[in-house]
C-alpha cells in the first residue's frame, strides 16, 4: 500500500502532471491596517552528495527506507554494470541503463576483483558484468521519492531511475 501512495505522490507532484496553476487574484483594498504577509518557510537544504566511486571502491546502493508492500510488475533484464561509481541495469552492457533503487536488506562487497551484490543474509545474488533481472517500474526523482532514500543519491547517479521490485533469476 505504501508503495501505491508513493507511486501516487510521484506522478501527482511532478510538474508535468499537476493541473494548471490558478492565476492570482489581486487582493481588495481594506480599510483595516494589515499584517506583513507570512513567508513560506524555506525547503531544507538537500544533503551533500556522495563522492563518485574510485577504482576498486564499492559502491553505495541507492536503497529505499523501507521494503515495499507491493511492487509495480515491470521486467528490466540486461547487465548490471558499474558506472562512476553507480550501479545500473543496460540493456547491453555498454549503454548506461536504468540505475536501480534498491529495496532495503542489499548491499555491495568486492570479492577479489568482482563487485558482488548480497542480500541481507550474505548470499550473492547478482554480480557486475552479469545479467540481471528484476521487477519494477521506470519512476521519476520526486522529492517524494528522494524522501524514501536512505541517503542522497550521488550527483553521478543521474537517470533513468528503476524502482526495484523483485529480483529474479536470470
Amino acid at each position: 500500500m505504501r508503495l501505491f501512495a508513493l507511486c501516487l505522490s510521484l506522478f501527482a507532484c511532478h510538474p508535468d502532471t499537476a493541473g494548471p496553476t490558478p492565476a492570482a487574484t489581486p487582493a481588495a483594498p481594506t480599510s483595516a491596517p494589515t499584517s506583513p504577509p507570512v513567508s513560506a518557510p524555506a525547503p531544507a537544504p538537500e544533503p551533500a552528495a556522495q563522492p563518485p566511486g574510485s577504482a576498486g571502491s564499492i559502491p553505495v546502493l541507492p536503497e529505499l527506507r523501507e521494503t515495499s508492500n507491493s511492487f509495480m510488475e515491470a521486467l528490466l533484464s540486461g547487465t548490471l554494470i558499474e558506472q562512476s561509481g553507480c550501479l545500473r541495469v543496460s540493456p547491453d552492457g555498454k549503454q548506461p541503463g536504468h540505475l536501480l533503487i534498491w529495496q532495503p536488506g542489499y548491499g555491495a562487497r568486492r570479492t577479489g576483483d568482482r563487485l558482488e551484490i548480497v542480500d541481507s543474509t550474505g548470499k550473492v545474488v547478482a554480480r557486475v558484468g552479469e545479467p540481471l533481472r528484476t521487477g519494477g517500474g521506470e519512476v521519476r526523482l520526486t522529492d517524494a521519492l528522494r524522501k524514501q532514500l536512505k541517503a542522497p543519491l550521488d550527483a553521478a547517479c543521474v537517470g533513468p531511475y528503476w524502482l526495484m521490485g523483485q529480483l529474479q533469476t536470470p
